[in-house]
């Protein structure tokens, strides 16, 4: 609950978009690279939509895309983009732990939706998960990482290592590809040096 409130926050003193600390027009080079190698667009879910950058982006593409978040200003700020774009996505408001899919789907993204998990709920989010998947599903998950033993703020998104989130998903899921990079002038009291990790997994 706190850091849904955390959240909420930043979103109602948001006016655009761009207000927002986590905000970025530029899509994943792994979520640029799945979408490239697959022959025919599919169907995609974005968990933690926000605003919906990304999720327009897929639709763009010639995705179905089904954008998930639970704030309103956020969703609202999403289908004003979707709009602008000329593109259709289906937006649903909803706690994703909780969530009834209508289907499975080709690609699930998660832009910093996982990093909001509590442990006692990780395993929810990944029965969630999985449910989701088929055999062919590309999983592109983005996660801010834990330098050392040190790195920890006591608002905003939980920081975990790679190791400890490819056993988590493991042995359902294998990595097929990961980058990192140290992100800087994220305001206090969640940064301002952060480590963005950037997952690209399959099914085992």
């Amino acid at each position: 609950m706190f850091e849904r409130a955390v959240q909420e926050m930043f979103c109602k003193k948001a006016t655009i978009p761009e207000d927002l600390p986590w905000h970025s027009d530029k899509p994943a080079t792994f979520l640029v690279d799945a979408v490239s190698r697959r022959r025919d667009a599919g169907k995609a879910l974005d968990l933690g939509c926000g605003t919906g950058v990304l999720s327009v982006y897929l639709a763009k593409q010639g995705w179905e895309v089904m954008g998930l978040d639970f704030i309103p200003k956020a969703l609202e700020m999403a289908s004003k983009r979707a709009e602008a774009n000329n593109v259709k996505v289906s937006w649903v408001m909803a706690d994703l732990l909780k969530w009834e899919a209508p289907d499975q789907f080709d690609l699930i993204l998660d832009s910093g939706c996982l990093h909001t998990i509590t442990s006692r709920n990780m395993t929810r989010y990944k029965q969630q998960l999985l449910s989701w998947m088929t055999p062919e599903t590309d999983f592109i998950l983005a996660h801010w990482g834990k330098r050392h033993v040190f790195d920890w703020r006591p608002v905003g998104p939980r920081r975990r290592t790679r190791q400890v989130l490819a056993r988590f998903v493991s042995p359902e899921l294998r990595e097929e590809a990961y980058e990192q990079e140290i992100m800087t002038g994220i305001p206090l009291p969640i940064g301002p040096r952060v480590l963005g990790q950037c997952f690209w997994f399959k099914r085992s």
